[in-house]
């Protein structure tokens, strides 16, 4: 199966959005508008995070986002296609996988990969969040893992309990492990954006510098700052 997955790029404009309900709520209105503001603004991939959110309200929330997805970008199929990646929830990303682009994010306490990736088309690209060198080097080894994301690169308040800070150097650390795309993750606005792709990230992952009040302008100021 591993072989038959097509080899995953990193988005060209280097920006990894991620709408947090504890940012942007749980109200599907709200969270399809700011799916629909990202991808308007060009943004390629987006990731439904919905912590704390109950079963069945993620699975509505992530099958309304899913839909306005594809909506948005059914004609999009191109090498730097838009994607949307679920955050921890396996069974929700298989569900929504067979029908579109859609990717799986897991961090270190989730199902482990090669578990996750029996239930998921072949297509269907993993993430997986490290916070060192040895967590790097795990993923880079892992067929299951299609992609890593490293950090916090700098502090974050977006987490109850955010592992240790790895800074740039720990960008850089990932980098020498793994040949995979790479997201800097934690902390990252429109100023430390560039420093992050220079550590040897290929591209940044943002919570925070997304402003809901003005979800487009804050985007473009990271997309400009990544340009």
């Amino acid at each position: 199966m591993n072989a038959r997955r097509p080899v995953l790029r990193p988005p060209a404009n280097r920006l990894y959005a991620i709408v947090d309900t504890g940012l942007f709520g749980s109200e599907v209105e709200a969270v399809t508008s700011a799916v629909g503001t990202l991808l308007d603004c060009g943004v390629r991939w987006i990731q439904l995070r919905a912590k704390g959110v109950p079963d069945l309200a993620a699975w509505r929330l992530a099958e309304a986002v899913g839909q306005a997805f594809e909506e948005a970008s059914g004609a999009d199929r191109g090498e730097d296609a838009a994607l949307l990646w679920i955050n921890d929830n396996a069974a929700i990303a298989a569900a929504l996988a067979s029908g579109g682009r859609v990717g799986l994010h897991l961090g270190q306490h989730d199902v482990p990969p090669a578990v996750a990736r029996l239930s998921l088309p072949s297509a269907c690209p993993i993430g997986r969040s490290t916070h060192g060198r040895e967590q790097a080097e795990e993923a880079e080894s892992d067929p299951a893992v299609d992609a890593l994301a490293i950090g916090p690169v700098f502090g974050t308040t977006t987490k109850e309990r955010p592992d240790p800070v790895v800074g740039l150097a720990g960008v850089a650390e990932a980098r020498e492990v793994t040949s995979k795309p790479l997201i800097g993750i934690g902390g990252i606005d429109a100023e430390d954006a560039p420093r992050v792709i220079e550590a040897g990230a290929d591209a940044v992952a943002v919570v925070s510098a997304l402003d809901p009040a003005g979800l487009a302008a804050s985007c473009r100021l990271l997309l400009r700052a990544l340009a």
